[in-house]
């Protein structure tokens, strides 16, 4: 613990003002004898534990640190993936030693002999630092060039300049979703690119674009962040308690029940920073938030800013708006090639430029990118007194823990530079001590699955057009099915034979691959910004692809048994089956079976297009495949290559267990002598093979895509 006489860790710095390279530790005072270390520290949200956090990313029961010679054993037992050493995911039991930060959810502690010290999660403790920052596309174009930055302490800095100047890039840059071309960007100590899974949960990011589900009201779609961001173990009194809160904060509490296209765009816009707020993160970063929005509107959202700065934030935020800059602390301007060309308080931009006039501004930055490249300005750092790099003038307070936390007992003396100053770029500088996982990423898998689905079906049925087109579709279908003569339906001709039942079958296979594909054809592309954003907040790939087959697997399945009930009312049903003996039940095996896999087919052609536009030639393309190649309406059997690319599309498999179970070749003398229509369980169970193979290989291409995405 932090008490009087103890300094503050990350304040104190060497006497000469120069910071301590990595492994250098100052030699120190003769210390006083430590206690032993205790037994054992458990660490977690519940009142049992040796250290209790009020942190809602960390669990009940979260870890636990059994005494070493110079340290501790380390196990994770929350399972949720917010457990760290020295910025390290802490995957499995490790072994840290005296000096390193652990992290549990984002609250910070350092190891001593004697227990752990809290470090305070605030922008003053640490700060960013840009150091060097470049970045340049494979093609040579550079969009930000050796940008400096020190900034600490709860401020509000815009970032201003023409379009095109690279300021998305620098906040890019700045969050770790893009790895920088040279240079680097820390956050309290962190490496914001190469240790993302320790800082996300420090730095929110508000993108330029709303990143939400439109037809969910604001408190639900609030709720379902918080299931899938906040300690798997939370209960739904302490999440819905967060939410409240920052409804309250962002004075959208009489708005908590309105659906999110109904709102203002104000009103979006700070929801949106709602989303980040749930996991109350020490410096929000904010793409063009005002784009778009009334004079009153962008003064509503940068006094929203400035209050979320003065609640002990740091927020970045880049702005065409040049209305309210004097609400800023401080003011980044940006020229044209990514560079900074002024850094400071909003008084002193005048006496840069020679003018406050904006227009006559931007036309010198502009005219810096036709002349000459002037010599680099001074890096920007804040002002001295927050400074991180800064020597101290006067010895720092000392901070008296948070209630919220109960050290074991004994102190962490000395300062940050005490502390070991390696950041760890191998797992083996801290030797992992082998012990189950997978239990705890499965349990993981499934609870964001399970969140993910329910959240699904809200979406579907709240999209009334939508659900009331997914149920009117095998109603569709089965109309046309009238068009056909009836003769006997899939049943057997009363004499001779009948091509009825080939033509049925084709309406029906067809139509249920037209309807598993319409189902999922447009959904990843549509959610493609909120699945990146989520993503980085910690959504787990293989659980967003789960909840999408789940769902729409289960509504091709009902849309499947729908269409054929309704088809079989008014046509034959086939006499017998080949395999179980019920052919209705064969028949919709086939259907829902081709229905399914043609499910994934549609995600995976909604992964590889840019827009929900783009998905339409391709559908038609697709489908118009199946119906080709189904070989129900042209031949196919014994043509080269075209019998053999048949094999890629779900209506040929699906086609041949139909044909399998009606007994096609029996009804229809004159019919292909097609191998995969003989009535034999073997060949309708390699249809049913050959569409899981299919499935599996579509469900693998989807998931790659999400992964590339």
């Amino acid at each position: 613990m932090i008490g009087p006489g103890h300094p503050r860790p990350g304040d104190p710095r060497p006497h000469d003002g120069s910071a301590p390279g990595p492994g250098h530790v100052p030699p120190q005072p003769p210390q006083p004898s430590q206690p032993p270390r205790p037994q054992l520290i458990r660490v977690g949200r519940a009142a049992d534990n040796d250290i209790v956090i009020d942190d809602l990313l960390t669990a009940r029961h979260h870890a636990r640190l059994t005494p070493t010679g110079d340290g501790y054993r380390l196990d994770d037992l929350s399972g949720h993936h917010q457990t760290f050493a020295q910025g390290v995911l802490v995957e499995r039991g490790i072994y840290v030693r005296d000096g390193d930060i652990v992290t549990f959810g984002k609250t910070r502690f350092v190891v001593g002999p004697s227990g752990l010290t809290l470090l305070a999660d605030a922008p003053a403790d640490g700060g960013l630092t840009v150091r060097d920052l470049s970045y340049t596309l494979p093609k040579g174009l550079t969009l930000t060039e050796n940008v400096n930055l020190s900034l600490s302490g709860s401020r509000l800095v815009a970032v201003i300049g023409p379009s095109g100047c690279g300021k998305s890039t620098l906040l890019r840059l700045i969050n770790g979703e893009l790895k920088p071309s040279r240079g680097s960007v820390h956050y309290q100590g962190f490496d914001t690119h190469h240790n993302q899974e320790e800082i996300h949960g420090r730095i929110g990011v508000v993108p330029q674009h709303t990143i939400a589900h439109r037809k969910l009201g604001a408190r639900r779609a609030l709720l379902y962040t918080a299931q899938l961001r906040l300690s798997h173990d939370t209960t739904a009194a302490e999440r819905t308690g967060r939410v409240d809160q920052v409804l309250e904060e962002l004075g959208l509490a009489e708005s908590r029940h309105t659906r999110i296209e109904n709102m203002s765009g104000g009103q979006q816009r700070r929801l949106a920073i709602g989303f980040e707020l749930i996991t109350r993160p020490s410096m929000l970063v904010l793409d063009e938030p005002t784009s778009g929005l009334d004079p009153a509107l962008v003064r509503q959202i940068m006094t929203t800013l400035r209050e979320l700065a003065d609640d002990g934030r740091l927020v970045i935020v880049t702005t065409h708006d040049l209305a309210h800059v004097d609400l800023c602390d401080d003011v980044l301007i940006m020229r044209p090639g990514g560079k900074i060309e002024y850094y400071g308080p909003p008084s002193g931009i005048a006496d840069h430029f020679g003018t406050g006039d904006w227009a006559d501004i931007f036309e010198q930055l502009k005219a810096v990118q036709a002349g000459p490249d002037p010599s680099p300005p001074t890096p920007p750092t804040a002002p001295a007194s927050n400074s991180p790099s800064a020597p101290p003038t006067s010895p720092a307070p000392s901070i008296p823990p948070s209630p919220a936390v109960r050290t074991v007992a004994g102190r962490v003396s000395g300062s940050r530079s005490v502390l070991s100053t390696r950041l760890l770029s191998r797992r083996t500088e801290i030797p992992e001590v082998v012990g189950p996982r997978a239990a705890d990423d499965e349990k993981r898998r499934r609870q964001q699955t399970s969140v993910l689905c329910r959240r699904q079906l809200h979406l579907i049925f709240a999209d009334r057009p939508f659900a009331a087109f997914m149920l009117a579709l095998p109603v569709g279908l089965a109309i046309l099915a009238l068009v056909i003569p009836n003769e006997s339906g899939l049943g057997r001709p009363a004499y001779g034979g009948s091509t009825e039942a080939m033509r049925l079958l084709v309406i029906l296979v067809v139509g249920a691959a037209f309807m598993g594909m319409a189902a999922t054809v447009r959904d990843l592309v549509a959610e493609r910004r909120i699945y990146r954003h989520e993503r980085a907040a910690g959504l787990i790939p293989e659980a967003y692809l789960a909840s999408k087959l789940i769902i729409f697997g289960s509504i091709a399945v009902i849309q499947s048994v729908l269409l054929l009930m309704l088809t079989l009312t008014v046509r034959d049903g086939p006499e017998d089956g080949v395999l179980i003996g019920d052919g209705g039940l064969e028949l919709g095996i086939a259907l829902a079976s081709t229905a399914v896999v043609s499910a994934v087919l549609g995600m995976v052609v909604s992964s590889l297009v840019s827009t929900p536009e783009q998905t339409m030639p391709p559908l038609v393309l697709v489908i118009m495949a199946q119906l080709v190649f189904c070989g129900g309406l042209i031949e196919i059997t014994g043509r080269a290559f075209v019998d053999q690319l048949s094999w890629l599309t779900p209506s040929r498999w699906g086609y041949a267990m139909a044909a399998s179970t009606v007994n096609v070749t029996e009804l229809m003398p004159n019919s292909p002598d097609d191998v995969l229509w003989r009535h034999n369980p073997l060949a309708w169970l390699g249809g049913l093979a050959a569409l899981a193979v299919l499935g599996v290989a579509a469900t693998y291409l989807a998931r790659r895509r999400l992964r590339a995405l």
